[in-house]
This record gives C-alpha cells, structure tokens and sequence, in this order.
C-alpha cells in the first residue's frame, strides 16, 4: 500500500483504479457503499420535522435525521456528513443564527448546505441577508421544498427519468 493511497470514508477500504465513485462533502465514497444523499432536519417543532423528513425522503430516497435543536444538530454533523440541512431559525436552546455560527466555526465547509425555515422572516432578515442564507418561508408548499433540494442534489430521480 502507498502513501498515494485513498481510502472510502464510510468502509475504510481502498478504490480500486476505475472503481466507481461517488462524491460526497468529505470525499468519495465506493459506489457500493453510498446510500443516497444524506439530509438533516433540526427543528424544535416535532410535526414540521416529521413532515419534512416524510417528504424529503418520499422525493428524494434521501437518508434522512431529524434533531429537536442546534446542540443536537452539532452533535450530528460531529459524526455525520449532511449533503443538505434544513433548519429552523427560531428555536428554544439554540437557534437557528447561534447554529449557523456555530457551523461557521467548527464545520465551515457545510455552512452552504444549510437552508433555513421559518415564518419569521422579517425578524431574521437582517441575518439572512448578512450570511446570504437560503430561505423556505413557512408554511411552504411541497413545490419550494422540491426547488431547494433541486438546486442542492438535482433533479429526482422521476424528472431525470422523464416521467
């Protein structure tokens, strides 16, 4: 084995030459080992989160994880590599701007894959704006849920299908 050598973050093995790859934020992975997309939900609202992973997942064949606040949601992107994070911007605990700071300290290479959510736009627009965060206003419709995950991941598998 070689110092050249690259290794599957999820297995530990070696790519073979030519092996089939695919590209994740923290690297490739084997083809055989990826699972699909990988999405996080950090809300405090429980029906929200339910909803929106049910959705995320029907849509996409994401994996999807789902935390009650930001302290949850650090503690996953510790262990775990999200291709895309939803999350609520007014939470009890930790909000949505501490998180995003927070993000912006220890995992500065996810902050663009964060999106938030929330009714309260006027209150957080001066952070939007100074962050240049995306935005799903709630209550939002399925079709600006699909829009987001379009511009993060591409089109579902159905469109790409042409169906």
């Amino acid at each position: 084995m070689s110092a050249q050598d690259v290794h599957c973050p999820v297995c530990g093995q070696v790519f073979a030459a030519g092996e089939p790859r695919y590209r994740r934020p923290d690297g490739e992975v084997h083809a055989r080992c990826f699972k699909g997309p990988r999405v996080l939900v950090v809300a405090d609202d429980a029906l929200l989160r339910d909803l929106v992973a049910r959705a995320v997942r029907h849509q996409r064949y994401c994996q999807v994880d789902t935390v009650s606040d930001g302290h949850a949601g650090l503690e996953r992107v510790r262990t775990h590599v999200y291709d895309l994070i939803l999350s609520d911007l007014r939470m009890p605990e930790m909000d949505g701007p501490t998180f995003y700071r927070r993000m912006q300290v220890e995992h500065p290479d996810l902050v663009a894959r964060i999106v938030f959510m929330t009714s309260h736009v006027d209150h957080y627009a001066q952070f939007i704006r100074d962050v240049g965060a995306r935005v799903l206003r709630k209550p939002f419709a399925k079709e600006d849920l699909d829009a987001i995950l379009t511009h993060v991941m591409g089109p579902t598998r159905a469109s790409r299908e042409g169906k």
